[in-house]
């Protein structure tokens, strides 16, 4: 939906729906001195409407939530008055007391007791489906574009595309590193097995002044922010590989229906370290890096305890507008209160970070370039059969072994054994990009509006003399720097 709807006060009371998955979220902007409403799913469209203002603020609560995690949760975004639906989310939209009010809530619509247990899966219907979620995007005849690695989304959407005849249709690209985490070759093997061409993207070893600018055209192009820094490859694809003209697939949004199976490290703190989430506001109190920092959580944290930035304290200094946000995750937890781990898990990863830094890292490329985006995975009829599943053949909770049905149709018709691969973290190392250009990054992040001058000249020399030895110094040095460029490039953050 590029349109754009509008519901005046009269129209009111209005209930409204975000989707089942993390693929189209629906944006709400509330123009408060014309009494209006405004919703697209298509954010461009939202942002171009005549009636939208040139200008917006920046909310305090979504820069302090990036700053602390990397992401700003839904129903919020970075601006004031700007909201979004995703999967489960819901609003009520009332006008009381000569105001327009909004009620927001928030239903998970996947539990895995819910499963159906006389249920079996069918794999061919499984590929069907998955090929509806295509079609019901695409014209049959735009050449298509499959971000392919050797994960087990993206390849099951490349077999269903071969099964379907679709060979000359489809380029397949991967990123080339290199290095031990280089993917390309095997799956250049793979998409040749299938008939498709396929593409090595490779990325440059340091930044000059052409990658800067392709980096700075990037920034001004997007909306929102996407603190996952592997955004940043993909405006560097394009020197590689052209993608005018052509639709992107990507295999992401699925993990919120299959089970989200977690980190072994993230399962056992939750379940024994909570009970130190009395002391988060001594660990908020102090700077950023502190023992009490990774341990004083709540247990609704642990979903994003890889993604922890700045503490409280750090982020006022840098930031004297950052709002302490203990009573937000303190309703997050008491809405999942002796919720089983695995569901609490995939409701607040598949709807936040799912939407705002898996699928918004690719959202952002494709509106920087005008490019139509498909997410196969996230079709509402698919994610209603697959969530409907009974978990045995989803996931394992012993060994914490996820998407058993993947893996085994991608072995038997592949010949891809997912357990002899492990898990491949994505190869671009974001960090190590931006530190061949660390006067230019530098710049960026101390030249930004945003920050208070001289509490981030303190902060970022700490950063830099412990980001070569500590990984979370190297995760504020990516976070800064994608926040800092935003805001400085962007052309409608009011400064």
């Amino acid at each position: 939906m590029k349109t754009v709807s509008l519901i005046a006060k009269e129209n009111l009371p209005y209930t409204l729906k975000g989707p089942v998955t993390v693929g189209e979220p629906l944006y709400i902007y509330y123009l408060k001195e014309k009494e209006l409403i405004l919703l697209s799913k298509d954010l461009k469209s939202l942002f171009g409407h005549p009636l939208f203002p040139k200008k917006l603020k920046v909310l305090p609560f979504g820069i302090t939530f990036f700053l602390q995690y990397g992401f700003v949760p839904t129903p919020f975004t970075i601006f004031q008055s700007l909201y979004v639906l995703s999967t489960g989310d819901r609003v009520r939209i009332e006008y009381q007391n000569d105001e327009i009010k909004f009620t927001f809530s928030h239903e998970f619509l996947f539990f895995n007791a819910l499963r159906n247990e006389l249920l079996s899966p069918d794999e061919d219907l499984m590929l069907k489906l998955l090929l509806n979620g295509i079609f019901k995007k695409w014209d049959g005849k735009t050449p298509l574009v499959l971000f392919q690695s050797l994960g087990k989304d993206s390849n099951t959407i490349a077999l269903a595309l071969a099964r379907a005849g679709l060979k000359d249709k489809v380029t397949c690209v991967t990123l080339a590193t290199g290095d031990r985490k280089d993917e390309s070759e095997v799956a250049r093997k793979i998409a040749q097995r299938l008939g498709f061409k396929h593409y090595k993207l490779p990325l440059p070893q340091r930044l000059d002044k052409t990658h800067l600018k392709i980096l700075e055209k990037y920034f001004s192009e997007i909306i929102l922010p996407c603190g996952d820094g592997v955004s940043l490859a993909y405006p560097l694809y394009t020197l590689s590989f052209d993608f005018s003209g052509k639709i992107l697939l990507d295999g992401s949004g699925n993990d919120i229906y299959f089970g989200h199976t977690p980190r072994r490290v993230e399962y056992f703190r939750q379940r024994y370290y909570s009970s130190l989430r009395a002391l988060r506001p001594l660990a908020q109190s102090l700077h950023t890096g502190n023992p009490f920092q990774k341990i004083a959580l709540f247990r609704c944290e642990y979903p994003f305890y890889h993604l922890l930035g700045l503490t409280l304290r750090d982020c006022r200094e840098i930031y004297p507008e950052a709002v302490d946000l203990t009573s937000f995750l303190r309703n997050w937890e008491k809405e999942r209160k002796n919720w089983d781990y695995l569901d609490l898990k995939a409701d607040l990863w598949g709807t936040h970070a799912e939407y705002a830094l898996v699928t918004q890292k690719v959202r952002n490329f494709s509106q920087a370039y005008n490019l139509d985006l498909i997410f196969p995975w996230c079709d509402e009829d698919l994610a209603d059969y697959i969530g409907k599943l009974p978990e045995k053949y989803l996931f394992d909770r012993k060994t914490l072994k996820n998407k058993l049905i993947l893996r085994k149709l991608l072995k038997e018709a592949l010949d891809l054994d997912s357990d002899v691969l492990g898990k491949y973290s994505y190869g671009f190392d974001a960090f190590k990009l931006l530190k061949s250009a660390p006067h230019y990054v530098r710049d960026m992040v101390l030249s930004c509006p945003l920050w208070d001058k001289k509490g981030m000249e303190r902060l970022w020399r700490k950063i830099e003399t412990q980001c070569e030895r500590d990984k979370l110094f190297q995760r504020l040095y990516i976070r800064l720097y994608l926040l800092s460029s935003w805001f400085n490039f962007n052309r409608y953050a009011e400064t």
